[in-house]
């Protein structure tokens, strides 16, 4: 197999372009005591040690986060995952320079979200709707960040956000709750348009801390049955894009190729993270990879050629983790220092995840 490549990020916007707008008035978002908490074991000096390249690569002076692989522009994923890795480093003026560029930036008026890509060429956001993802991993960052300097601050800002993506973002539908991608483009009257990979599975237990609700933890039992049951292909692994029907069935969603490709990566990272190592959620993610050495970047599900090239170095450290094992610091190293954003991004958090968890 060739090199691998890093992987294109999706308009949330036009996932479902059948879809309907779900505009909503945040009203009742009133402040609340804030709620300090422990979070997951604070992660070791292995992370510290890659973090430095890291910054220095894929962060700019003034905290923006840059995807290498496209052309330098931003996300709100990569804002908050920025953040995350600030924080488990311990490196406060990098959190705090992320944390104000993205708030500066990318914060909606009138509600805390953000919108989900940035354009340095236009030096704006030039698409506005959010990604959910990105709201929850900024959302994680802050509470953890609380947490570790008892900033009530950071608190309040991490609750905000939590109560708008609970109250905006999370629908019922065919007697689940899910979790919609974006605000709008991904409801129809008796469908929606899902991305596994944006159920930050860990985070959720915190944020529910923060605002206390029940549904933080019926999405995640939902999300993590969904996870279990919308497989495909010879490899019964989930899509990238998935299509939920008001009957409850499951197909990858119209408009995307059937992959497990570069966003459902994230998915067993996130069900591990979170303590879902059990072995009907997580076999299936090791027999694929397992199935090829080097593994392909992605798994196509209609029975088409897999990728022609091998998986990054970031989902060979993804691998390790669903294996039980720490990621193998040559592949972290590869991963930061020649990778692109995205490989080098995804194996820090399969580090930190590690880590937190003490795997050997």
């Amino acid at each position: 197999m060739g090199l691998a490549v890093d992987r294109p990020k999706q308009n949330p916007r036009r996932a479902n372009p059948r879809g309907v707008g779900r505009r909503r008035v945040l009203a009742g978002l009133t402040a609340t005591a804030f709620v300090c908490y422990a979070p997951g074991a604070a992660a070791k000096s292995t992370l510290a040690s890659f973090w430095p390249v890291y910054r220095q690569r894929f962060v700019q002076a003034d905290g923006r986060v840059i995807d290498s692989f496209r052309n330098g522009v931003s996300h709100s994923e990569s804002q908050g995952w920025g953040m995350l890795l600030a924080a488990a480093a311990g490196d406060w003026p990098a959190f705090d320079r992320i944390w104000a560029w993205t708030k500066t930036r990318l914060l909606w008026r009138g509600a805390p979200l953000f919108a989900w890509s940035w354009d340095p060429a236009a030096a704006q956001a030039k698409d506005v709707n959010n990604a959910t993802d990105g709201d929850i991993l900024i959302a994680w960052a802050l509470a953890r960040a609380a947490a570790a300097r008892n900033d009530a601050g950071y608190g309040e800002a991490a609750r905000k956000i939590a109560v708008a993506v609970r109250r905006l973002l999370v629908d019922s539908l065919a007697g689940q709750t899910v979790l919609l991608p974006g605000l709008e483009g991904f409801r129809a009257n008796d469908s929606a348009v899902l991305n596994l990979s944006y159920y930050v599975f860990p985070a959720f237990s915190d944020l529910a801390r923060l605002d206390p609700s029940p549904v933080w933890a019926t999405l995640a039992a939902d999300g993590q049955a969904l996870a279990r049951r919308a497989r495909f292909g010879k490899m019964d692994l989930p899509p990238d894009w998935l299509t939920l029907a008001g009957d409850g069935s499951t197909t990858p969603a119209d408009g995307y190729d059937a992959r497990f490709g570069y966003d459902a990566v994230r998915v067993p990272l996130y069900l591990a993270w979170a303590g879902q190592t059990d072995a009907a959620t997580l076999d299936v993610y090791r027999r694929a990879w397992r199935s090829a050495e080097p593994p392909p970047a992605w798994f196509a599900l209609d029975g088409g050629p897999d990728a022609g090239h091998g998986a990054s170095p970031g989902v060979l450290a993804i691998r390790d983790v669903i294996e039980g094992r720490r990621p193998r610091v040559e592949t972290v190293w590869s991963a930061v220092r020649e990778g692109a954003y995205y490989a080098a991004s995804l194996a820090l958090l399969a580090m930190l995840a590690a880590e937190e968890y003490n795997l050997p």
